[in-house]
Parts: structure tokens; sequence; C-alpha cells
């Protein structure tokens, strides 16, 4: 990553009428060098729907250490500026709210748009294809947070017809010594026919917050792989939402991978609006420590003749702590849709608790829909079988522990992202102080 020569002015963030007012002025200050896209009215109105707005979820089963009613954000701080450095040639990076790289496109194909999301809302050529701010997302808490405070985003358009052979890379790192209050909004379009891959990373070591929201526009026919990766610090916390709209034809494939901070908040949400779209969702965290996921996809099957495939993997070490809400809606008149969605859940250690609800509201005849969950340890047979064969036990407990990833890594774009997520979890296994075999 390049590195920074100058620091952003910031003022500290409260979520709080005396803090967006505080937030307000410094965008105001900034101006063009800032990456707020929000009017002032609009970030009040959706400060007052994050206050109001009930808690998602409610407060899960024991051990559950974050209150969500109750979350601390004593200093943080909420900047804005942009920073000069070289252009990367992945994609943009953000340093807290800071976009780091040029505009510039990621990819080979000089049509494909990359750019700072302030800077696509300010040109007359992307500015219609931006999605309204809060589509689909009004009743979230946190997206009300994230649009109130939104200091950064990204727009990657991709025109009809054209397909990329490689992915175009969005970066937010949290760098200490600061912690940074970070809400990004980025905005992903496919034309009609396109084919792309988005890499979001969640990276750095600070103890930071990042709440934002995605949202992806697919083109009848398009195609689109959105493969987030979240390792942040171990005392971040990470907030994001994630929707995308099909037309017909269309295909989206949600890929998250939970492996950092201290509490993460991940909803994936595919909206099947024509016929013939098709969503694929794989998702998995391991926590270890005292590391906390919240996780819900869901999947709206609006219409008929729509497919939609859920494969979830989740784990946890020590005082690990899981949840996973996975809901499939079928509504009145979709007939012909077909859903499936399969839950599984590792638990390594005694004191580790994962919740798991899936969920099926079907209004409509003629349909196929499947979903499974299970709870459970390492598999015996296999770490006997292992022993059986001269293998050690903790080697054994290795390989069963990441075989067990498989189903839901397997499903990811490349083979590199696949070795990557299967190193990383391999680390979190040899750091966990807890497991129980």
């Amino acid at each position: 990553m390049s590195s920074v020569t100058e620091t952003p002015a910031g003022v500290a963030f409260a979520p709080t009428a005396d803090g967006l007012e505080a937030a307000i002025a410094l965008l105001e200050h900034v101006g063009e060098r800032g990456g707020g896209i929000v009017g002032a009215d609009e970030r009040r109105a959706a400060l007052a729907r994050y206050a109001t707005l009930p808690i998602p979820g409610g407060r899960p089963s024991r051990g559950w250490r974050h209150d969500y009613g109750a979350l601390r954000f004593e200093e943080l701080r909420y900047t804005s500026d942009r920073l000069a450095v070289p252009a990367s040639t992945d994609g943009l990076v953000h340093r807290g709210a800071t976009a780091l790289a040029a505009p510039g496109s990621a990819a080979s194909d000089p049509r494909v748009v990359v750019l700072p999301l302030v800077d696509a809302v300010r040109d007359a050529r992307y500015r219609a294809a931006i999605p309204a701010l809060d589509e689909g997302i009004v009743e979230d808490k946190f997206a009300g947070l994230a649009t109130a405070f939104q200091n950064c985003g990204a727009f990657v358009w991709v025109p009809a017809g054209v397909v990329l052979e490689t992915p175009i890379q969005l970066v937010f790192a949290q760098a200490e010594p600061h912690a940074d209050a970070v809400f990004p909004r980025i905005v992903v379009v496919l034309g009609d026919g396109a084919r792309a891959t988005v890499l979001e990373r969640q990276l750095g070591a600070g103890p930071g917050l990042v709440c934002g929201v995605v949202t992806a526009q697919l083109g009848a026919e398009a195609a689109l792989d959105y493969v987030a990766i979240q390792q942040s610090g171990e005392e971040a916390r990470v907030l994001m939402r994630r929707t995308a709209h099909c037309a017909a034809d269309a295909t989206i494939r949600w890929h998250l991978a939970e492996l950092g901070a201290t509490l993460a908040r991940s909803v994936l949400d595919a909206h099947l609006d024509e016929k013939g779209a098709n969503a694929e969702v794989d998702a998995l965290f391991f926590n270890t420590g005292f590391q906390h996921v919240d996780l819900t996809t869901t999947t709206d099957h609006a219409v008929g003749n729509t497919r939609s495939s859920t494969v979830v993997r989740t784990a946890a070490a020590d005082r690990g702590q899981g949840r996973f809400f996975g809901n499939i809606t079928i509504r009145p008149h979709a007939h012909g849709s077909d859903a499936s969605l399969r839950d599984d859940a590792l638990l390594l250690s005694r004191r580790a608790h994962i919740d798991s609800v899936p969920a099926l509201a079907i209004a409509a005849n003629d349909v196929s829909a499947f979903h499974g969950a299970t709870v459970g340890s390492l598999d015996r047979d296999a770490l006997f079988y292992a022993a059986s064969r001269g293998i050690a036990r903790t080697e054994a407990v290795r390989m069963v522990a990441l075989a067990f990833f498989e189903p839901a890594i397997a499903r990811l774009p490349s083979e590199a992202l696949r070795e990557e997520i299967r190193s990383a979890l391999d680390d979190k296994i040899e750091a966990a102080t807890e497991i129980d075999a």
C-alpha cells in the first residue's frame, strides 16, 4: 500500500444530533476534497431513523457481549479528506475515510469506470446510474447510521456487454494510531450482459468502526461475483449491509469471509426482481478469542422462475460467538421458484457458541424450497481415521476443521482466493488457544 504523507482533519465521532452537526460542518469545510455525497437534511433524516428503528435481530443468547443498543463510540475520529498518492492498478484504496487511489479503471477495458463515489456523483455521465441512497434499506438501523455519516465510497460501472477477466479491488484499511469511524457507500452497476468480479477488502490493525452500505444493480443477463473479505483488527467493529437487485436472467454471487474484528455484523440481500434471475450466496466465519459475528442472508424471490442457493459454514473456538439468520422469501405468484439453503456450524471449544436460525416464507405454489442446518463438534470418526493412518492429533484437527469450510470455499471465483482463505483459516486455527478435540 502506498505511503501517506498528510493527515486529514477530523472531529470526534458521536452518533448524536450534535455529533452529526459537527460532521456536517467538517464536510462543508473540506468541500470537494472530501468524500461525502449526502445532503445535510438527508443526513439528519437518516440519523432520526437510526435513533428510532429497533435493534436488528434482538440480543443473541448466552455469551454475547455486544449490545447493539449500547455500543460505545468514544475516542473514534471522523474524517473525510482525500489524500494524494500514486494511483493503484488494482482499483480504489481507502485509508479510514480517505480515498488513496487516483480515479481510473482497474481493468484492461477502458470503458470500465472505477471512481470515488463523490466524483461519480459530480459527473453527469454517471450520476443517473447511481441508485437512490436508501433504496431497499430504509428499515435497517445501521444503514441509517451509514447514510447519516457517509464519508467515503466507490463507484464501479461495467457497461453492457463488457466481460472482465481480472477483479476490481476496493480496499478499506484502518491503521493505528487513529481509531477512525468509516462510513463507506459502494455502488456497483453492471449493464446488460456484463460480467465482473469485485473484491472488497476490510483490513488493518486499528480499533476503528466501519459501518457501510453496498448496492449492486445488475442488468439483464449480467453476472457479478462480489467477494467481501473482512480481516480488520481484533478491536475493530465492522457493520455492513450489501444488497443486490437482479433483472431478467441476471446472476449475483455473494462471497463473504468474516475473519477479523471483535464484532462483525453482515447482511447479504439478493432481490430477484425479474424472471430467470439467480442468486448464489456462500459465506463463512471463524471466530476465535472473543470475536462475535452476526450474519443474515435474505433471498427475495419477487417473481417466478427464479433460483437461489445459499451455503454457509461457520465455526467458533475459544470464547467465539456467532449467529446466523438465513431467510428465503417466495412471494405470491412467484411460481416456479427454486431455493435452497444449507448452514452448518462447528463448535471447537466448550465455551464457544453459535446460533443458527433458517427461515422460509413461502406464499406461492409449485415451488421447490429446501433448508437444512446443523450445529456440532469435530467429527470423531474422521479424527479416528486420521489417527489410524499415523496422523498426529493436532494435525488431524487442523485437517478436519479446514475441510469443514470447503463447501463454501469451493464456490469462490478463483483458485487464488480459495488458497488465500484456506491460509487465513489455517492461521486462525494456529492462533486459537482453546480447541477441544
